[in-house]
Order: C-alpha cells, then sequence, then structure tokens
C-alpha cells in the first residue's frame, strides 16, 4: 500500500532524565511539539520507540497516538 505525500513531524527520541519523570515534563515537551506543529500547519506527529519499552508505549498512548507500522530485524 502506498500513500499519498504529506507533512509530518518526527520525533526521533524523548528523554527525561530520572530525577524529572513523572513531573509533567514529557507531556509538556509534546505539547510544545503539537504547537510547533500547528504553527507549521501540520497535522501529524510520528515517532517511534523500543518495542521493550512499555512506559513509553503507555506514554504514548495516553497522548492518543496510535500503532500504524512495526518494524523487525534479523541478525545472521
Amino acid at each position: 500500500m502506498f500513500k499519498k505525500t504529506y507533512k509530518s513531524i518526527y520525533v526521533h527520541q524523548i528523554n527525561i532524565a530520572e530525577p524529572y519523570k513523572n513531573k509533567g515534563f514529557g507531556s509538556s515537551l509534546m505539547k510544545e511539539i503539537y504547537n510547533i506543529a500547528l504553527e507549521k500547519e501540520i497535522t501529524i506527529i510520528e515517532l517511534d520507540y523500543w518495542s521493550d519499552n512499555t512506559i513509553a508505549g503507555s506514554f504514548y498512548e495516553k497522548e492518543g497516538f496510535v500503532t500504524y507500522r512495526k518494524m523487525a530485524y534479523k541478525e545472521l
């Protein structure tokens, strides 16, 4: 399946230092990303995270992200 071209903001990586976790910094950072996207009239935010990072998965799910693609690899 091919998609038509579109604009998106890709969040490569977010890391909150341990002393600052669970204090709303991640949500604040995401809100700023949403604001930048809206200013640029971009309606899609894309990101990835390691499949075993269940904390990140839960955070992004709470932020309203849905999974649409999975990546896999095989080491030979």
